[in-house]
């Protein structure tokens, strides 16, 4: 489905959140291969029957990677961003959305952020967030990703000062904090495992579920199954990701988890839509982003009522 904002094509649809209750979902683009910037923009859900929609823009001139929206008690609601800079840093971005309007509302700086993946609320003010690598130099990139290193981490924000809160994470990507649950689901996607911590010791051993694939962002439904996109070849992510020779595509695979095990929803070559990198489902429709794809994969069969935020949403009204 093509996507559009002020007649532009939107691509790069890396990050999406949930907003059910509203019908709504908030995006996280921008065209990394073109070297432009994107935004963030607003996406009225029902308007998914049309082979083409325009998303409202919130914000513009951004290099956005996770975000993350809560429901406010004056129902007004707050949006992290990750927003990534030409110079390497990255902060986290907050935001007051009321409506299609949106309000920042601070910056968060700290060289811990320079390789930050995904983002999530722990509570109105404290906030989680992924870091891929340990360091923000092409050295560290070097290590994890072609001698084998696990130097990725989970971050600590609290009063705007952050820290590690675990370490040793083979490319530390999506992640979905279950404080009602006493869990923290996080996408380590070189190791092609989901690790599930505890949010009240997080320094204990993880429980580790072998997933089909690199897991990237992780939404969840409301019967508790986590959606994940799965990156099933990682060499060829990166010949896409970066246009090389034999990169015109790369696979698109999404798995649903639960107690019951894995089931998989989509798996395709990528000719039609390369390198998904976030699903969520509305109205039993699966909606699938990509890092480099124009506009939205969406499809008739997939989980119902998942959520990309990290606060309960009330679920889709039935088609």
């Amino acid at each position: 489905m093509s996507v559009t904002a002020n007649g532009a094509p939107v691509t790069g649809i890396e990050d999406m959140a949930l907003d059910a209750t509203r019908g709504q979902a908030v995006l996280s683009a921008y065209d990394r291969r073109a070297g432009t910037t994107g935004g963030l923009y607003l996406l009225n859900l029902q308007s998914l029957d049309s082979p083409a929609v325009a998303a409202t823009p919130l914000a513009s001139g951004l290099r956005p990677a996770g975000i993350d929206l809560r429901a406010e008690p004056d129902g007004a609601r707050s949006l992290l961003a990750i927003s990534r800079r030409v110079d390497g840093s990255a902060t986290v971005e907050r935001y007051r959305l009321d409506g299609a309007t949106l309000t920042h509302q601070g910056t968060t700086a700290s060289p811990l952020l320079c390789r930050a993946n995904d983002v999530a609320f722990l509570d109105g003010e404290r906030f989680l967030f992924t870091s891929s690598h340990g360091g923000c130099g092409w050295g560290a990139v070097i290590e994890d990703n072609l001698l084998g290193g696990r130097h990725g981490f989970v971050g600590l924000v609290e009063n705007n000062n952050a820290r590690v809160l675990i370490g040793g994470i083979g490319f530390a990507n999506g992640l979905f904090p279950d404080p009602k649950h006493d869990r923290l689901t996080v996408a380590a996607t070189r190791e092609n495992v989901l690790l599930v911590y505890r949010l009240s010791d997080p320094q204990a051993p993880p429980r580790r579920i072998a997933v089909p694939g690199g897991p990237d962002n992780l939404t969840m439904a409301p019967d508790g199954r986590l959606l994940v996109a799965l990156h099933p070849s990682p060499f060829q992510l990166a010949l896409h990701r970066y246009g090389w020779p034999g990169g015109a595509a790369a696979p698109t695979r999404v798995a649903a988890l639960g107690p019951a095990g894995t089931e998989i929803l989509l798996d395709e070559d990528g000719r039609r839509f390369s390198a998904a990198t976030v699903a969520l489902s509305w109205n039993g429709r699966l909606i699938v982003g990509s890092v480099t794809a124009p506009g939205l994969l969406i499809c008739d069969e997939g989980a119902s009522g998942a959520t990309g935020s990290s606060a309960p949403a009330a679920p889709p009204a039935t088609r």
